[in-house]
């Protein structure tokens, strides 16, 4: 494990692009040169600090979501763009969120989904589903929803009605992974599920992926990668059959992010003072 980023705490949320990685640590939004690791620029852009933000972003911008609040800033010098209060306690606080060129979904505790047009940033909402949704994708022209009680729905992203529900399991589906007509998800019963989004069915399932809850943090080669931050384990799988190919025990703590590119997985975990970097070449190699 290689440190890449030091900063003076946890980072709650990351996205790479190009040359630069954009985190969130504490109160302040930092953009880090990947190769030199210098800070190249931070922005103060909340009140107080806070664990349980969550961030994405594209090519122009950041999305953010704090309890019931949903921030939008300019990926490349951190202005806001606009701030909205989709909720106001613990019954209406955003639980996932996922953007496409023209629209940014968010899941609203309670099985709502809140939809903001960027660009006339007029606000709908949509009633989806009777449990909670952690996890939620787009896949062309629609959304994938993981719910609490278990199942993934198919969302028609104009009409953001239920076209298609798989039954999983009882337990949160709290993790979603695409890749191309591949689905994997991650329940909280320690189940991992690859579904095929042709015919929305499962096609194949493991028992006992981890103990405790983990994610689905990609794919590398033909490998699917899984984190349990509680664990403090990193697995590969075979991406087709499921099988698994090696584990490896690392410090993590109760939960993080992670991202892949090429051979590298970067990583934070509330056991690490900035982002730090994983060989996964190596990993493999270690099995």
């Amino acid at each position: 494990m290689e440190h890449i980023a030091e900063l003076d705490g946890v980072v709650t949320g990351f996205n790479i692009t190009g040359h630069c990685i954009d985190c969130m640590c504490g109160k302040n939004l930092f953009k880090i040169d990947k190769f030199s690791r210098d800070i190249i620029c931070q922005k103060a852009v909340f009140e107080k600090e806070g664990l349980s933000r969550k961030l994405t972003a594209d090519e122009e911008q950041i999305f953010i979501y704090d309890f019931c609040t949903l921030y939008v800033l300019d990926r490349k010098n951190y202005a806001l763009i606009g701030k909205w209060q989709l909720g106001n306690d613990l019954s209406s606080d955003i639980c996932g969120i996922t953007v496409d060129n023209n629209t940014v979904y968010c899941s609203i505790r309670n099985g709502k989904i809140i939809t903001l047009d960027r660009q006339s940033y007029l606000i709908k909402e949509f009633l989806i589903s009777e449990s909670s949704m952690w996890s939620i994708k787009t896949y062309n022209s629609y959304l994938v929803c993981g719910t609490v009680d278990g199942k993934v729905l198919l969302l028609d992203k104009a009409t953001l009605f239920v076209e298609k529900e798989l039954v999983l399991g009882k337990k949160n589906i709290g993790s979603l992974y695409l890749d191309g007509e591949a689905l994997y998800a991650a329940g909280h019963d320690g189940k991992l599920f690859k579904v095929s989004m042709r015919s929305f069915e499962i096609e194949s399932s493991v028992k006992n992926a981890h103990k405790k809850m983990f994610d689905c943090a990609g794919i590398y080669e033909d490998m699917l990668v899984t984190v349990s931050h509680p664990c403090s384990e990193i697995a590969l799988w075979n991406k087709d059959t499921l099988e698994k190919i090696n584990i490896i025990h690392t410090p993590l703590k109760l939960s993080g992010r992670t991202y892949i590119e090429n051979n590298f997985m970067y990583i934070s975990s509330r056991n690490i003072s900035g982002i730090d970097r994983i060989s996964l070449k190596e990993l493999y190699q270690k099995r």
